[in-house]
């Protein structure tokens, strides 16, 4: 474990230019789903991203894509799916949809990647994790009740289920409307040019779809 804090960012720098080294080597690719999946429709453009905590890339994507969800018009709906099992890292649904029950996420969620990747903390680790909960405010017994629930057991659930129906291989992946991967991303600004001529296509597809037809010549 690193004493230095200033040792620790060195580390995590040291590591995002190596993840940014890979993504310069990967260039963003799109491949369409076949056969494309059913949204959870309601009306709005649906993009996912598949993510892992315990994925440096993702740690390093991660405030780009907050930026980008904060620009994104009423129409588009961003769900973030965590995917376990990751360089060991198991637990990471339970943690996200936990501190999702206890509306704790939208504080904490970028504090765990920082936790696993700049502090090296082992998150996996039970003790660790309340330790961690505990620092930041949050109850770890009340934590530990929560993600018994029903509803937090669900959510786990039906993760799995979408990482398996999608295919999802790689983090971090984005899924675009339930019909495109964007996957193999070679920077951030590249791949959210990519997510917005997709999302773009998306739009003008629904209005064709929701055009009214036009009136038959007598």
């Amino acid at each position: 474990m690193f004493k230095h804090k200033w040792l620790k960012s060195l580390m995590f720098a040291s590591l995002t230019l190596l993840a940014s080294s890979a993504f310069a080597q990967r260039p963003t690719e799109v491949i369409p789903l076949n056969p494309p999946l059913p949204v959870e429709n309601d009306g709005r453009i649906e993009v996912l991203e598949f993510f892992s905590y315990a994925c440096p890339h993702c740690a390093h994507l991660d405030p780009f894509l907050e930026a980008w969800i904060k620009r994104q018009p009423a129409d588009v709906n961003v769900r973030r799916i965590p995917m376990d099992g990751i360089n060991g890292f198991n637990n990471g649904a339970a943690l996200f949809y936990t501190l999702e029950a206890m509306g704790q996420l939208d504080r904490l969620h970028a504090k765990i990647f920082d936790a696993i990747h700049v502090d090296f903390l082992i998150l996996a680790n039970p003790a660790v994790l309340n330790k961690w909960l505990e620092k930041n405010g949050v109850d770890s017994r009340k934590f530990e009740e929560v993600q018994k629930s029903f509803s937090v057991d669900s959510k786990i659930n039906r993760a799995r289920k979408m990482v398996a129906d999608y295919k999802i291989n790689s983090v971090p992946t984005m899924v675009v409307n339930g019909r495109f991967h964007v996957v193999q991303v070679d920077g951030p600004e590249k791949m959210f040019l990519t997510l917005d001529r997709l999302i773009a296509d998306a739009r003008g597809s629904g209005k064709k779809a929701a055009a009214p037809a036009s009136p038959a010549k007598q």
